[in-house]
């Protein structure tokens, strides 16, 4: 007959707990599985699935869990578990902040949509974006390669050893790096719309009588779907390209080495 000691059972209560705030706030953070689109019980569902599986594989060490120190233990695994989720959302909001520079540059940015995801008002072509890099990310198996990444996590991570102040200051470069990639994807479209409104103010200055923002409009905007047409070419590409750097970075700065 099985038996199960109270020590035995407090102890195992303890195992799990840890590593389920850690992969809960992971998944409360984690693009797609965070959003407002997942019912917040399927999120605890799978965190408690995932902690049980991952638990067996997890050092955690001896802990009394009526200590104060026990809840700091339980924010600690909780932050990080939302600055792990937030890295991978810094790749998706690359793509949804070159879309609304995108449509500020072509003169889309009045066309507003509403984000069920997130329950805010954004541009439509970023919404456009945040949709397209959404089904890559599943198409690709992202979403294995971070729930690898998350297990690798308590490796470099242990419980109970803190999360070195570097990490942040890592954290808030890799924002350059959003910011970098949003642009570079934006400027081919930038500087081609800038040379046809020097084109445009040359004309305007040529032949004064001509409407030239009535013609102008049109033909930017009109150039500028065509730009978006063509650029779908390669978005796959463009995806695997920026999430293979976020995959190097990873690996370069924390040590975590994936598959992905």
């Amino acid at each position: 007959m099985l038996q199960i000691y109270p020590n035995e059972l407090l102890g195992l209560t303890v195992s799990f707990l840890l590593p389920f705030f850690r992969i809960g706030a992971f998944l409360m953070a984690l693009p797609l599985f965070g959003t407002q689109l997942v019912s917040t019980r399927i999120r605890i569902a799978f965190a408690f699935v995932i902690a049980i599986i991952v638990t067996p594989v997890v050092a955690v060490p001896p802990y009394d869990p009526v200590s104060p120190y026990f809840v700091v233990l339980i924010v600690e695994q909780m932050l990080i578990g939302v600055v792990l989720g937030f890295i991978v959302s810094i790749l998706f909001q690359v793509f949804s902040l070159a879309g609304q520079l995108a449509a500020m540059k072509a003169g889309l940015g009045f066309a507003m949509s509403n984000d069920p995801a997130n329950g805010i008002s954004v541009a439509t072509l970023g919404q456009y974006y945040l949709t397209m890099v959404g089904l890559a990310f599943l198409m690709t198996d992202g979403h294995h390669v971070m729930f690898e990444y998350l297990v690798e996590s308590f490796d470099y991570w242990p419980i109970g050893q803190g999360f070195n102040s570097e990490f942040y200051y890592d954290i808030v470069l890799l924002g350059g790096w959003m910011f970098e990639k949003a642009l570079l994807m934006v400027l081919p479209l930038s500087i081609a719309v800038l040379v046809m409104n020097l084109s445009f103010g040359v004309v305007a200055k040529a032949s004064p009588q001509l409407n030239i923002f009535a013609l102008g409009f049109p033909v930017i905007m009109l150039f500028s779907l065509f730009f978006f047409w063509i650029m779908l070419e390669d978005f796959l590409g463009i995806y695997r390209l920026f999430f293979g750097e976020l995959t190097t970075w990873m690996k370069d700065k924390w040590g975590l080495r994936l598959d992905g």
